[in-house]
């Protein structure tokens, strides 16, 4: 059906771990159109991150405060056949038909979805499958048979030499990653409980452990790290290429659902996720793509994370662990 198309846009205007959600789809895209330029329209913030993707051709970015018009001008001058619409807005949708993109792919359950003239008729809030596997749907909409659930990110070389020399300066060898906060994408584990975590990797697994974050999140990473030998606060320390790079040298990453985990996942790095049961939230549509995952809920099916305890996320950090990493 579409063997002639020369340029596909893949719009995903949201965040951190919805964005890595959405490789996928350029590598299943780039295995059934090789030829074909395939161009991420993102925020700005998440835009390093599919700057990473091997199968990502162009990046444009998008900001939700500027006119209409300039996105319309942006998308008009990819020139492309057709766009997805991954993460449904009036004014992409809008924008995409007023750009005069011959294929519009998008949801068929939105008000606005008279834009698109490919409609994919599934209720994302059903939660039944990956996101990823959504995403994967409207790539399925425009001929693209070739699903493949995999992604990997391309680690800079700037970012390993600037996590390097962080690792160098501050002494660590083989080390954990914790990160305790999550940007309010989902409910979180306590600190007082990650806390308790640190000081047993440190402990028992005799690794060292790095607590990331934002900013932001300075105050709260150094509740986590405070008091315990071989455990440090690097909270704001780096860019998103380089806490990346960080990420892709640690021999485990523990976290709630957030972001990070999913970049820690496509890094290839073994991930333990703490996630609520609820359907927006549910580890079914929001686990981070990889065979090396612990994920756990509340075993009684709620959304209450205190019921997960220290012991439960030691001992799948503890398997998750390499071998060779202790």
């Amino acid at each position: 059906m579409f063997h002639d198309a020369r340029r596909i846009i893949i719009s995903r205007t949201d965040r951190i771990g919805d964005v890595v959600l959405s490789l996928p789809s350029f590598v299943s895209l780039k295995k059934c159109f090789p030829a074909c330029e395939l161009t991420a329209f993102v925020r700005d913030y998440t835009s390093d991150v599919v700057s990473s993707c091997p199968d990502v051709d162009r990046v444009v970015t998008y900001d939700p405060e500027e006119s209409i018009l300039t996105t319309i001008r942006k998308m008009k001058r990819v020139d492309a056949d057709s766009i997805l619409v991954l993460y449904p807005r009036f004014r992409i949708s809008v924008a995409a038909f007023l750009a005069r993109i011959p294929i519009r792919v998008g949801t068929a359950y939105r008000w606005y979805s008279f834009l698109f003239n490919r409609r994919v008729r599934e209720h994302r809030k059903d939660s039944v499958k990956s996101e990823a596997e959504y995403n994967l749907s409207l790539a399925e909409a425009i001929g693209c048979n070739a699903k493949t659930l995999e992604t990997s990110l391309r680690i800079d070389d700037k970012g390993i030499c600037k996590a390097k020399d962080f690792l160098t300066r501050k002494q660590i060898d083989k080390f954990a990653v914790v990160h305790p906060g999550s940007g309010g994408s989902a409910a979180d584990w306590s600190p007082a409980n990650f806390k308790s975590l640190c000081e047993r990797i440190s402990d028992e697994l005799q690794l060292q452990v790095v607590v990331t974050g934002s900013q932001k999140e300075r105050e709260l990473c150094a509740s986590v790290s405070e008091g315990i030998p071989n455990c440090v606060n690097s909270a704001g320390n780096f860019t998103l290429v380089e806490f990346i790079a960080l990420l892709s040298l640690a021999s485990l990453f523990v976290s709630n659902s957030t972001g990070p985990i999913h970049l820690a996942a496509a890094a290839g790095t073994p991930v333990v996720g703490i996630y609520p049961n609820n359907k927006p939230m549910t580890p079914k549509r929001w686990a981070p793509i990889t065979v090396k995952k612990t994920i756990l809920s509340p075993s009684d099916g709620s959304d209450d994370l205190s019921k997960i305890s220290v012991e439960e996320v030691f001992r799948a950090a503890r398997v998750m662990l390499p071998v060779n990493a202790g």
